[in-house]
């Protein structure tokens, strides 16, 4: 299968806006595609659904014009292969600490689809105390297409405390983001709105939401149309 359109869009360091289905949610894509979402983030590693719902999504999501990236709930290269069979057009790999399982991610893609390796995406989430002391050796591995910085797991790595942020926090992200931009590679974090233009300002380009942040704003601001509180 050739490049996506939104793949090459990532690749070229546009902004790409993925959105976490947060299940099996395949009537969706419709609607995420027509509002501008690029990627279809079907994350099997938070939300329990298995092999056979992702395809289901894998598939709802080209139907729809989005690209389908999936987030596993294994760094398993028999796992891994799995999904990429099953046509996803790349894989979102968790808790990546060293080079070598950087490497060992971009090899399963290359064992799985051979020459069609180079139409499938690598992103790898940096999102612990180790990624962060070992990201100069991460990013000099060949064949990744994006990093996604884990603000939440990284402070929880680094102070015993999920998505707190600290001085530690906020410089060991700032550290990440500045080694990715001056190498020139794509990255991104969560876009929380109250968050979203300090992310850009560091060079973000991949913004990823829970597709319960999309609701709950829209329903927030419904409600404060209506007058209902």
């Amino acid at each position: 299968m050739p490049l996506h359109p939104h793949q090459q869009r990532l690749r070229d360091g546009e902004t790409v806006i993925a959105v976490n289905l947060g299940g099996r949610n395949p009537d969706v894509m419709g609607a995420l595609a027509r509002g501008g979402a690029h990627i279809a983030f079907v994350d099997c590693e938070r939300s329990g659904i298995g092999l056979d719902a992702a395809t289901d999504l894998i598939r709802a999501a080209k139907v729809a014009g989005l690209s389908p990236m999936v987030r596993s709930w294994s760094p398993d290269p028999a796992v891994l292969v799995q999904y990429l069979d099953r046509q996803a057009d790349g894989l979102i790999i968790p808790h990546i600490d060293t080079a070598a399982q950087a490497a060992e991610a971009v090899e399963v893609v290359r064992y799985a689809c051979g020459e069609q390796a180079l139409d499938k995406s690598v992103i790898v989430q940096i999102e612990t105390g180790l990624a962060v002391e070992n990201i100069d050796e991460i990013l000099g591995v060949a064949g990744i297409d994006a990093f996604l910085i884990g603000p939440n797991d990284l402070a929880y790595s680094l102070t015993g405390r999920r998505g707190v942020t600290t001085p530690e926090v906020t410089a060991a992200i700032d550290q990440v983001s500045a080694r990715l931009r001056a190498a020139g590679l794509r990255f991104g974090m969560p876009a929380n709105w109250q968050q979203l233009a300090q992310f850009q300002g560091r060079g973000a380009t991949l913004l990823y939401f829970p597709i319960e942040w999309l609701l709950e704003r829209s329903l927030a601001e419904l409600g404060s149309q209506l007058g209902i509180r």
